[in-house]
């Protein structure tokens, strides 16, 4: 039985899956298996896949496409690995980063799931995400602080929990399943960096922005609710502003609105205790102030 499973669903990459795949098979750690799941393909990413002859790659070849959720589901239950690693078919990942997570995973038994930092065309730097369980935690409600495919989790945390991709959230099953997540286990991410994200026209981001969005709203929704709240279209408008970093001190009806918004938001949490306080007010905060984390 291998270490760690690493799932790769992969649609329509044929210009990329040939280089996410090696990067995987170079690491310097050794002991894994490669579950690479072709989604119906009709780039010819399903032959490019078939070529690589490496004894640790599992694949799993459908003829009609099921989508990225059922894919991801798939990966799961055929996963036998002590860790579950998520990985991309466009991204390329450095060739330390199995052994950096499993080390770390290793030495901090208490995180049920771990994901670390990233490069891309649009970052010069990588991109670093809040790295406590109650930072993470509370940016949840604001961003996607968890980048899917440098994802680490426990195979035993999946099995307890019965943790599956929620087709319900199309386009942010991530980011659903991280919120819920975070009341489950302990999440951390670590600020190095593991992989270079690859930033084209083809990506869910680009052609079910719409789709994505509705679902990342519904998301928050139910955090919301956690809070007694359910937000008016108002109400939504004012939260994008926060996620967006788009408060404009010099507008100030619409200032004064989003600090009664934060201060709302703060007297909820302080009666059903759902976020740390202190964090909760450092992100509104930021949020207000123009600082991303």
């Amino acid at each position: 039985m291998p270490r760690a499973s690493i799932i790769m669903p992969v649609y329509n990459n044929a210009a990329f899956v040939q280089e996410a795949i090696h990067s995987m098979l170079v690491q310097t750690y050794k002991d894994f298996e490669l579950i690479v799941i072709d989604d119906g393909s009709t780039d010819g990413s399903a032959e490019l896949i078939d070529r690589f002859k490496d004894p640790r790659i599992r694949k799993v070849l459908h003829r009609q496409n099921r989508g990225v959720v059922s894919a991801l589901n798939e990966g799961l239950s055929l996963a036998t690995g002590e860790y579950i690693v998520r990985m991309d078919g466009d991204d390329v990942s450095t060739p330390d980063r199995l052994d950096i997570q499993i080390s770390f995973m290793d030495q901090n038994p208490d995180i049920g799931l771990s994901a670390g930092a990233f490069t891309s065309s649009a970052n010069v730097k990588p991109k670093i995400n809040p790295s406590s369980h109650e930072e993470i935690k509370t940016w949840l409600l604001f961003h996607c602080c968890i980048a899917h495919p440098t994802v680490i989790m426990r195979n035993r945390i999946v099995h307890r929990l019965g943790i599956r991709y929620d087709s319900n959230y199309p386009h942010a099953e991530d980011y659903e399943l991280w919120n819920r997540l975070a009341f489950q286990t302990k999440l951390a991410n670590l600020p190095v960096n593991m992989l270079y994200y690859r930033i084209h026209g083809g990506q869910v981001s680009h052609r079910h922005r719409a789709i994505q969005d509705d679902s990342a709203r519904r998301v928050r929704q139910r955090q919301f609710s956690r809070l007694g709240l359910h937000l008016s279209d108002e109400e939504n408008r004012i939260m994008l502003d926060f996620i967006h970093f788009n408060i404009n001190p010099a507008d100030y009806p619409g200032y004064f609105r989003a600090v009664g918004f934060a201060r709302w938001l703060l007297e909820q949490n302080a009666k059903h205790r759902v976020y740390d306080q202190e964090m909760l007010n450092m992100a509104l905060s930021r949020c207000i102030s123009h600082l991303p984390y």
